[in-house]
């Protein structure tokens, strides 16, 4: 959902009039709770830019083709049950897709669900679980709500790469579950497999499950796809992100066989989520995907120069440190002069109508999210007006 956005030229005192009246737009640092209330705001005044996005503009005209052709002449043959794992089409074109057995794949509403569906399996109240740092705030969350002892697994700046020597300096004899994504979410940072797999081994040393939030995964990888497996390894992804499909509420759960059993067995009674007919488009889609592909490729292709070119420019300038990573839909440079970055994305959106993501939501102050999977006026434009404002700022700041 993007707001009709104006020229960064046009005035906005309107725009600011009315958020002086507004209660913060940032009361807190978890970023779920403030997206959910930034979409119960919507719509905003009309001169707001949105730089934050954490996927690709939704393929709403393919959407939309793909159920009127489908639904055209009735229900069609894809509109199954999705009782036991899921849609049978759906989990078919799944293995398809990533080299896998059909076994090994149970299909969930989405990475959040998957993922409480996997804690309330696998672990127990009192156990010990760490979860990365910075990273996105639910995979703490649903830890938490499970009753587990969560402590941080750190993915420094500037890189944020997570190593097998890295992990076993965190393990604990009693952690049972290692969790991290992967693209990194926020900073875009791949994990090769190899590296995947190294990382399984060491928390296989001392017992603990490995579970990747995978919902970026599929913007570094090839059309043809083997994952790689180890027993306790648990690969968790959806439609939401690389696809732009959120509105289809269709993810899985990618482990082996005998684990998938475990999960299924133990959510059978908890989880009905799990929708017939948005699962019976999520196999059409799968099944031929190439327009779908096209679309994220292309916007990417559009929008990644356009970053570039913006992020290069507020380096040169001083007000940021950091690249673009080389896949993905979005960067976390660190903002120069601004460790307190909760309250510059406040001043952003109070003086300059900017909705900018701040770094403490992921857990790590000084940094910002940024998103490229938007259109690349609507990006210039927003980062256009973001590096004008952080200049207008320099030596404004509490280290300026």
């Amino acid at each position: 959902m993007h707001p009709t956005s104006t020229p960064a030229s046009r005035m906005w005192n309107d725009a600011v009039t009315a958020r002086q009246d507004d209660a913060p737009l940032y009361a807190g640092a978890s970023y779920s709770a403030w997206a959910r209330d930034l979409y119960r705001r919507m719509p905003l005044p009309k001169s707001s830019l949105l730089v934050f996005e954490s996927t690709v503009e939704e393929p709403v005209h393919l959407l939309a083709d793909l159920v009127s052709r489908a639904f055209s002449g009735g229900p069609p043959d894809r509109y199954e049950s999705v009782f036991g794992r899921g849609n049978p089409h759906l989990l078919a074109a799944l293995a398809a897709r990533y080299g896998v057995a059909g076994r090994s794949i149970l299909a969930v509403t989405g990475v959040s669900s998957g993922m409480a569906q996997v804690l309330n399996t696998l672990v127990s109240p009192g156990d010990h679980v760490l979860v990365e740092r910075p990273g996105f705030d639910v995979l703490s969350s649903l830890a938490h709500a499970a009753w587990c002892k969560v402590t941080d697994l750190a993915r420094p700046a500037p890189d944020f790469d997570l190593t097998a020597a890295d992990l076993r300096r965190a393990l604990r004899p009693d952690t049972r579950m290692v969790i991290i994504s992967n693209l990194h979410n926020p900073s875009g940072r791949l994990l090769d497999e190899q590296r995947v797999l190294e990382l399984a081994a060491a928390a296989a040393e001392v017992g603990a499950w490995l579970v990747v939030d995978e919902v970026y995964a599929d913007f570094a990888r090839a059309d043809a796809i083997r994952l790689q497996t180890a027993p306790n390894l648990l690969r968790i992804n959806s439609l939401s992100k690389v696809f732009g499909l959120y509105a289809l509420r269709c993810g899985w759960i990618i482990a082996d066989p005998e684990v998938i059993a475990r999960v299924a067995a133990a959510n059978a009674g908890l989880e009905f989520g799990v929708s017939k007919l948005t699962h019976a488009v999520a196999a059409m889609v799968l099944e031929d995907s190439g327009a779908f592909e096209d679309h994220w490729r292309g916007v990417l292709a559009a929008g990644r120069p356009v970053l570039a070119r913006h992020m290069a420019a507020m380096a040169s300038d001083g007000l940021i440190e950091g690249e673009a990573p080389p896949f993905g839909c979005m960067a976390f440079p660190r903002v120069v002069g601004h460790p307190d970055t909760l309250r510059l994305a406040e001043s952003l959106w109070r003086e300059d109508g900017l909705v900018t993501a701040p770094g403490e939501m992921f857990g790590r102050a000084g940094h910002m999210r940024l998103g490229f999977g938007l259109s690349p006026a609507a990006l210039d434009e927003g980062l256009s007006r973001l590096h004008e404002s952080l200049r207008r700022r320099r030596g404004v700041s509490p280290e300026g």
